[in-house]
């Protein structure tokens, strides 16, 4: 069980530190290097409040900017398929948001199923594909171990609870199944955080963390990739424990006084492709 002002099991008081970022105190975890606001739950309740999560379902999906996003979500599939090598029976969306990576997989032959604690997208997207509006109801029999795949993007940097979260992929992954985990970490990060900037954020992501969180439920890492801070990460069933490597607050202060610098070489790279795949074509 989670303790009060500690984020898992393996971690405890003496692990906490208070961090001012000019904004507010934030609590970083020296155990699991995890930084976090104060009072989770109303800033969770704050963050599903915003304008862009409480859109008109049908009319988004109508847009050809859906339409990009699925055609993406299918490489992304297509790209974890070929990673894993293993064809799924079941996948996930954990935080399924719009639901285009739903009607990814389903454009694909696989049947997809989408969870969000947003009522907007389940209620809306059930006419579509499946959708499971509560924990209680995603974590029914029917659905423990029986998952071979879950995609979670972009929804752990807004979660109240990371370590529930992972015991939720514990308990709905098969034997075989791989975690999919796509979000924004601090390592070499183009992206401003809860450091200097004030925003919706709820947790401060790093390499760290994701793999601390992973390794107590044995879940290793099949693949790794880090974009500027945008980070596609592959779990997989390992029986095996691993030490964690720990980053330090001073380190994050640090690596965030250089995003320019990242954000000017994620620019170069992308304007290089573009060269590249203009040459190409």
């Amino acid at each position: 069980m989670v303790r009060e002002n500690s984020c898992s099991p393996k971690c405890n008081s003496a692990d906490i530190i208070i961090f001012n970022n000019k904004y507010e105190n934030l609590i970083f975890c020296r155990n699991c290097s995890l930084l976090k606001k104060k009072d989770l739950e109303n800033h969770k309740d704050r963050v599903l409040a915003l304008d862009k999560f409480n859109k008109d379902v049908k009319q988004i999906i109508e847009t050809d900017y859906y339409k990009k996003q699925i055609s993406e979500n299918r490489s992304i599939i297509k790209k974890i398929l070929r990673i894993t090598k293993k064809n799924p029976t079941k996948i996930l969306d954990y935080g399924c948001g719009y639901g285009s990576f739903v009607f990814a997989g389903k454009e694909l032959g696989f049947t997809t199923s989408g969870y969000d604690i947003n009522k907007n997208f389940t209620e809306n997207l059930s006419h579509y594909f499946e959708t499971f509006k509560s924990e209680n109801a995603l974590l029914n029999d029917n659905n423990l171990g029986k998952y071979d795949l879950i995609f979670c993007r972009k929804v752990l940097t807004l979660s109240s609870n990371i370590y529930k979260d992972f015991s939720n992929f514990n308990d709905l992954l098969s034997s075989s199944g791989c975690l999919v985990v796509m979000d924004q970490v601090k390592n070499i990060s183009k992206y401003k955080t809860i450091i200097t900037l004030d925003n919706n954020n709820t947790l401060l992501l790093t390499i760290e963390a994701l793999k601390f969180y992973a390794n107590i439920f044995k879940l290793s890492t099949k693949y790794l990739k880090n974009d500027f801070g945008d980070m596609f990460i592959i779990f997989e069933r390992n029986n095996k424990k691993y030490l964690n490597d720990k980053i330090s607050i001073k380190t994050l202060e640090n690596l965030e006084k250089l995003n320019f610098i990242f954000l000017f070489l994620s620019k170069i790279k992308k304007l290089s492709k573009k060269i590249y795949y203009g040459f190409k074509s």
